[in-house]
């Protein structure tokens, strides 16, 4: 959801994202990351696909429990969309991530959108 200038994703991770005993695997963090800055860049109008995602992670992130992802824009360079974004369970932070989106030139979305609805066999 959308609050104020902020994407909020809020989600509790079962047992099948184990990583570490009692912890969600850094892999899934990373792709909830890219979910959560994905839509905070969309909100830029301007469609866009990732160009870089770093993602620092701080503290363990639990099973089981409620975390809270925050994603924003931070800023707009030509077709360059930077973006960040956290990672919370209450009030502690368990990752952070840094992500580059680079937005498409309508035509290449306009074609990206006619394959999907004309696939190759």
């Amino acid at each position: 959801r959308v609050e104020g200038d902020i994407v909020v994703g809020e989600v509790v991770y079962s047992g099948a994202y184990e990583g570490p005993p009692g912890c969600v695997h850094g892999g899934f963090i990373a792709a909830g990351f890219d979910e959560v800055l994905g839509f905070a860049q969309s909100l830029s109008g301007n469609p866009g696909m990732t160009g870089r995602l770093e993602v620092s992670y701080r503290s363990p992130t639990p099973l089981g429990r409620p975390v809270r992802y925050e994603g924003r824009i931070d800023r707009i360079e030509g077709r360059k969309i930077f973006a960040t974004a956290t990672l919370l369970h209450d009030d502690r932070l368990c990752a952070e991530a840094q992500a580059l989106f680079i937005s498409m030139k309508p035509e290449v979305f306009q074609r990206l959108m006619r394959d999907r609805q004309n696939p190759s066999p």
